[in-house]
């Protein structure tokens, strides 16, 4: 017999991020984007920043969601604060992400923020992860973080909302293990690591995936994005569909699965192109055949 092998129910709420219909000359509409998410069975969406006072563009994503009946709603955040060279702004950034979360809980009471901190403390983006980031960080570049990720905590606490640590590569928090010391030097209560698996695939500093989930806190995540490329040749990575290209997705979401792991799967479309409802539609089959394969025999599963 198996062991660990996954539940017997459906596991996770699926989500579609906004970069499938974004870039390569075409910016679709809120209401066609969320349609197409509710039309391929998505359970929710999670969209890119809006800028607080952008109410425009608040009113379409609200009507839009509305109008959709997807259940769930989430927000990618890009904040600033940790570089001396920002610093001055620091109390503005946590301002900007008090009022998104402020006008996101209009949307959906009990969405994610998606949070990461764009900070490069090395000042340029290099090729090799782990010349830049968190490895070049000082003590008060940690200090600023905490602040910025306590802060956001507080928030979402304060409404009842989830949130997580977005890893990206070249950012102050560009790997998992960046995330969980932000969330433990803030004392965070709320916000959970995440994981982008392409941003950490590629990055050099972060351990293949099973080393990864082993590391202290990540049994707490609480996000988990995929997206799959090839390292070359374009930087940081030339992204592809999940079931074509350098990463073994499946084998990603069995461990996570044995591990009982329950909480959003979302699906990226960065640089991709083409038509959104063929890589949305691509990327939904793609996990729900991975999950039936290890449901109907889970000697499939490599994690089990």
């Amino acid at each position: 017999m198996v062991k660990n092998s996954i539940p017997m129910s459906p596991l996770n709420p699926l989500y579609l991020f906004n970069n499938h219909f974004a870039g390569h000359r075409r910016n679709y509409p809120y209401r066609t984007r969320l349609a197409i998410a509710a039309d391929l069975g998505f359970d929710g969406y999670e969209l890119h920043p809006i800028e607080p006072n952008d109410d425009k563009a608040w009113d379409e994503a609200a009507a839009a969601f509305k109008a959709s009946g997807l259940k769930h709603a989430g927000m990618y955040l890009v904040a600033k604060g940790a570089n001396d060279d920002e610093v001055a702004n620091i109390d503005a950034s946590i301002e900007r992400t008090r009022s998104v979360i402020e006008r996101l809980h209009a949307i959906d009471p009990h969405a994610f923020l998606n949070y990461t901190i764009q900070s490069n403390p090395a000042a340029t983006s290099t090729p090799d992860y782990r010349d830049s980031g968190s490895a070049k960080a000082e003590a008060r570049h940690w200090e600023r973080t905490a602040r910025l990720v306590g802060a956001a905590d507080r928030e979402l606490a304060a409404r009842g909302m989830s949130g997580n640590i977005y890893n990206h590569v070249w950012f102050m928090l560009d790997t998992p293990a960046a995330g969980v010391r932000a969330i433990r030097d803030a004392g965070a209560k709320i916000i959970r690591p995440g994981i982008a698996i392409f941003h950490s695939h590629f990055h050099q500093g972060v351990p293949d995936f099973p080393e990864l989930m082993a590391q202290p806190g990540m049994d707490r995540l609480g996000y988990f994005a995929v997206l799959n490329g090839w390292p070359k040749p374009a930087e940081p990575f030339r992204t592809r569909p999940l079931d074509d290209g350098n990463i073994d997705i499946a084998a990603a979401l069995g461990l996570i699965w044995s591990k009982g792991y329950t909480g959003p799967i979302v699906s990226q479309a960065y640089d991709l192109g083409g038509d959104p409802y063929e890589t949305a539609r691509r990327s939904r089959d793609y996990i729900r055949d991975v999950h039936t394969r290890f449901l109907r025999n889970p000697a499939l599963n490599p994690a089990n």
